[in-house]
């Protein structure tokens, strides 16, 4: 039977029912806690964000500083607000870091 490892391969694949917030534009602000206040940074932007699921605050995006990741992330929000230049951010569809700014998934900066 063909259809049984088509089912099959479709039920591995993840799921997901959400897509998250989407921005392209300029950074507004960064803001980043010492760690015994808050692991978190925070991200306001310049312009509308779309797709917005749960944040609701000036503050659009959130991430955790304290991981390798963050700090990634953190360097190229850096580079892209002292640059002016255009970033895009991809959010993940949920606010489980603080409840009015959705999680940051990705960020990229945009180059012409």
């Amino acid at each position: 039977m063909k259809i049984l490892p088509l089912l099959l391969l479709f039920t591995l694949l993840p799921f997901h029912s959400q897509a998250g917030a989407s921005f392209t534009g300029t950074i507004k602000q960064v803001v980043c806690h010492t760690k015994s206040i808050s692991p978190l940074c925070q991200v306001q932007v310049n312009g509308n964000v779309s797709n917005q699921t749960c944040g609701t605050q000036s503050w659009k995006f959130s991430f955790d500083a304290t991981s390798s990741e963050g700090q990634n992330i953190l360097s190229i929000l850096l580079a892209a607000q002292i640059s002016k230049q255009q970033i895009t951010l991809g959010g993940t569809g949920s606010c489980s870091l603080a409840t009015a700014s959705e999680d940051l998934r990705h960020a990229y900066i945009t180059t012409n």
